[in-house]
């Protein structure tokens, strides 16, 4: 079964299999992305994503459990640019904590912090450890940011340089294409390479590490995009979303067989 927390009633969820069920906590943002996308893109993205899976795959080792999604996130590094909503580092990790602890109370032993936004990425990290020392839970950090995740669905499709997939950019605008496409202004679409500070370029500070800075992001973009949005498409946005799709049963059927 692969539903959302908030669609069951209070004796569905009590009747669950805890040991066959995973819960998943969608982290995501309200924050710029540039001139051409909405503040909401990584939240609709990832709701999109999700609507994806319950209505179109099947999970066979249990129970897939959407928790209510985080729809807004640690974004201050976008507070220069209009529109961006953001918790404080402690309000955020106590919100975390607090929905995790209901979630163990009710019996679920596996938990997914299932992440959009590359703001939440620390936390998500950090956080991981605690819920385990505190709760007991098994948890587990989902991100597609600072991982490989995209890596295979970009072949074939990916036109923008080395910079092209960050923010704003190839990849979330070819996704809010499909998802959203009334929400999208493609003739304000602009491709920005970070800052030169920051490209990196043969030394070892650049916006991928190994050596990372503390910035805001006008530090980074004048724009509030880094990538080429220019380069998006709907059509590579469906192909992205249907390989995400994929990937992820098999993600979460790798989660379902691991106990520790």
């Amino acid at each position: 079964m692969i539903k959302r927390w908030e669609e069951l009633s209070r004796d569905e969820i009590g009747a669950l299999d805890k040991d066959r069920s995973i819960v998943m906590l969608p982290l995501s943002a309200t924050e710029q992305h540039g001139a051409h996308l909405p503040v909401g893109t990584d939240a609709i993205i990832l709701s999109t994503l999700i609507d994806k899976i319950i209505e179109g795959e099947k999970f066979e080792k249990g129970n897939l459990i959407f928790a209510p999604q985080f729809l807004i996130g640690k974004s201050n590094e976008h507070m220069c640019f209009s529109g961006t909503l953001t918790f404080k580092a402690k309000t955020y990790y106590s919100m975390i904590y607090d929905i995790a602890g209901c979630i163990a109370h009710h019996g679920f032993k596996k938990l997914v912090l299932f992440n959009s936004h590359g703001g939440n990425t620390d936390m998500a990290n950090l956080i991981s450890r605690d819920l385990r020392i505190d709760f007991g839970l098994q948890v587990f950090v989902f991100d597609w940011w600072f991982t490989d995740f995209w890596a295979d669905g970009l072949k074939g499709l990916k036109e923008s340089g080395m910079y092209g997939v960050f923010h704003a950019c190839e990849l979330e605008t070819s996704l809010m294409l499909a998802a959203r496409p009334d929400l999208v202004d493609m003739s304000k679409a602009v491709d920005e390479d970070p800052a030169d500070c920051f490209k990196g370029e043969g030394k070892y500070v650049t916006v991928f590490g190994p050596v990372n800075a503390g910035w805001k992001t006008n530090d980074v973009t004048k724009s509030g995009v880094i990538g080429a949005p220019t380069f998006a498409t709907v059509e590579k946005g469906k192909k992205l979303f249907d390989y995400a799709c994929k990937k992820l049963i098999n993600i979460f059927s790798e989660i379902a067989d691991i106990n520790y």
